[in-house]
């Protein structure tokens, strides 16, 4: 038979490790596998145009939230083009309410619930008609001898008797039979090593792509919003199979593997164990972890230190800071502990930290939110992903929905509108925070000119400017368009004039002299004094000298960005004439010089430098603009497509800064 395994992933660069075990373990039955993945951007109907060209027997889809809509969409075109296709689902999705969803959707003829490698292989020996051992290197593979099923009469369809599989749920007539589930597989190294094929076919595109890889199976806690806490225990591969894995993909040259342990570190010897292996093999990869903050403890911290920078990425599931919201899902943090150990993380410098929070948890208020948000956003991690409560299928928050008074999608992916302790309207003014915390804060767009507007206009408070800068969006449409980047900074720029005229805080003052006249018509059209106003959460206007030091940042925050040198009319002219900028550059590309002061750049000529540079003179330091201290900022581009590298250059100056001025006597 043609067996073909698919699903929709959310990006391209994405592989599907579900698919590539089940494969695994059926590589030495008489079948014929194709694994080809799409994406949730293709369209269902060329999607299906490509399965259909493969001639499949039997077509199994990995199902999430995320791909549950357009898979089905899929399978209904199969099956109206070809009736006898016999299509099966698996997956997270369709592994509880299974009966309801099988009733509902004719077009899927079996689904298997749970784990799926038992299942699978079951299915495809009686289709095979044999039971075989698969293939594989390891001591104990696995075998159908795993599970005990309850024998039963065969059945009309495509599976001779599907009674007999574990976890399988068919149909007889008008009857959906769900079997009981495998049983847990308690020896994990007996599933083979799901990458093989990947690894052997020509044009290998691992090593272009986010490989998935799992150490285990299970999780310490029992969070009543996650899946996992369906599950029991924790189980794990051996350490001497997950090193001869890792091996394999490092020689194979992938350059990107995400961890899927739902935590990492729940076993601390392990974890260090994985961790000086990968940093024995000095790799150019890049490695994901998902771990519990308050469980690193001082040797797994002291061991960290040892992480060379763009190596590891840490992703911490905070949630909440709210003890009693912690306690209603029925979570265990110690936010004081994974609070200290971030900034230690934070401090080393080296380990990129991704921060989880969530919206809509059961009894957090809208002020809850922002309080746990603030809280994230003074650790200064390098991306805070603000996401919202989504009731999945078997968890006990969605048992519990009546309890907490939510409102939810009922379809895929089941996002929480409201609860007792939440509005709709408080949820939407989360949504569009949501939106700019990805326009300005994760891509760090302009983080020292935010970072100055909220620390003098809105008491140091992130959350309070976000919300601020959401509804002055709102009032003026931007929430619904796209933006390009020269668009954001304009954005900020008009935000900032409009806080500082009053706009936002229904004070009135006249615009500074000295700034492009330009700089007053971006986006003011339609502006009240009311506009913006409502939860603008600003604590104070700015004053005429704050304004200036902003905008002075955002200069620098912009040329950390834009090389074309089409400065934008908000931007503060150059106090340096042509001929000094000149005089400039040709001290500071002095062998000397760029011995002392820019040592990255030494293998560069000085043609180079003057090509792929820019240099400007700041009446204030961008680390330090609260103090007076003129400072020279070398902006190093390098060839289209590099990162900018930047450099301060404590240098003598000749000139003195006088606000104010075009050039500096």
């Amino acid at each position: 038979m043609r067996i073909l395994l698919t699903t929709l992933n959310a990006k391209y660069i994405h592989v599907n490790l579900a698919l590539r075990y089940l494969r695994a373990c059926c590589r030495d039955l008489p079948h014929t596998f194709i694994l080809d993945e799409f994406t949730i951007n293709d369209h269902p109907e060329h999607i299906a145009a490509a399965i259909y060209r493969h001639r499949p027997d039997l077509v199994a889809f990995s199902c999430y939230i995320w791909n549950i809509e357009p898979t089905l969409a899929v399978a209904a075109i199969l099956k109206k083009v070809r009736p006898e296709l016999t299509i099966l689902c698996g997956g997270p999705e369709v592994s509880f309410d299974t009966a309801a969803f099988l009733a509902q959707n004719p077009q899927v003829d079996l689904v298997i619930t749970g784990e799926g490698e038992i299942p699978f292989r079951a299915l495809l020996e009686q289709l095979a008609g044999q039971q075989r051992p698969p293939a594989g290197d390891r001591e104990e593979p696995l075998t159908a001898s795993m599970y005990r099923p309850a024998g039963g009469r065969p059945a009309p369809g495509p599976v001779p008797d599907p009674a007999a599989i574990p976890g399988l749920a068919w149909r007889r007539g008008a009857e959906t039979i769900v079997n009981p589930p495998a049983p847990p597989l308690r020896d994990l190294d007996t599933i083979p090593f799901p990458y093989q094929e990947d690894l052997d076919a020509a044009g290998n595109e691992l090593s272009q792509r986010t490989v998935y890889y799992e150490t285990s199976r299970g999780c310490p806690f029992a969070c009543g919003f996650c899946l996992s806490s369906t599950t029991e225990g924790l189980r794990y591969f051996s350490l001497e199979r997950v090193r001869d894995d890792l091996e394999r993909l490092l020689k194979a040259g992938v350059r990107e593997i995400k961890f899927v342990d739902r935590t990492f570190n729940a076993h601390k010897k392990r974890a260090l164990a994985i961790w000086e292996f990968l940093l024995s093999r000095r790799p150019r990869a890049r490695f994901y972890f998902e771990i519990a903050g308050d469980r690193l403890d001082e040797e797994m911290l002291a061991h960290l230190k040892r992480v060379p920078p763009d190596l590891f990425q840490f992703e911490i599931g905070v949630q909440t800071i709210d003890a009693g919201v912690n306690a209603r899902c029925n979570r265990r943090q110690d936010w004081a502990r994974l609070a200290a150990n971030t900034r230690r993380l934070r401090e080393m410098g080296s380990i990129r930290l991704h921060l989880d929070l969530i919206a809509g948890l059961p009894g957090e208020t809208y002020a809850g939110v922002g309080e746990s948000f603030d809280a994230v956003a003074a650790l200064k991690p390098h991306e805070i992903q603000l996401g919202f409560l989504k009731l999945l299928k078997g968890t006990s928050l969605r048992a519990r929905a009546d309890e907490f008074g939510y409102l939810f999608l009922d379809r895929p992916p089941y996002q929480v509108l409201a609860s007792s302790a939440i509005t709709y309207e408080e949820m939407l003014r989360l949504h569009a925070i949501e939106g700019l915390l990805k326009y300005y804060g994760n891509s760090h767009l302009a983080d020292h000119a935010f970072a100055y507007l909220a620390a003098t206009a809105f008491d140091g408070s992130y959350f309070a400017i976000y919300e601020a800068l959401a509804a002055w969006w709102e009032a003026r449409g931007l929430l619904r368009r796209g933006h390009s980047q020269r668009d954001l900074f304009n954005h900020l720029a008009s935000f900032a004039i409009h806080l500082a005229r009053g706009i936002a805080t229904r004070v009135t003052v006249p615009p500074l002299p000295g700034y492009h006249d330009s700089i007053l018509e971006i986006n003011s059209h339609g502006d009240t004094p009311a506009s913006g106003a409502e939860h603008s959460g600003c604590a104070r206007n700015l004053t005429p000298a704050q304004l200036d030091r902003f905008y002075q940042l955002l200069k620098f925050d912009y040329l950390c960005r834009d090389r074309s040198r089409n400065f934008p009319g908000w931007m503060p002219p150059s106090p340096l004439t042509e001929e000094e900028r000149s005089n400039w550059m040709a001290r500071i590309t002095t062998p000397r010089s760029m011995e002392k002061y820019m040592p990255g750049l030494a293998k560069e000529s000085p043609a180079n430098l003057r090509r792929h540079g820019f240099i400007e003179l700041f009446p204030y330091h961008p680390e330090r603009p609260e103090e007076d201290n003129p400072t020279i900022v070398f902006f190093y581009y390098g060839p289209p497509g590099s990162e900018t590298r930047v450099y301060y250059l404590p240098l003598n100056l000749p000139y003195r800064y006088s606000p104010g001025c075009g050039k500096y006597p």
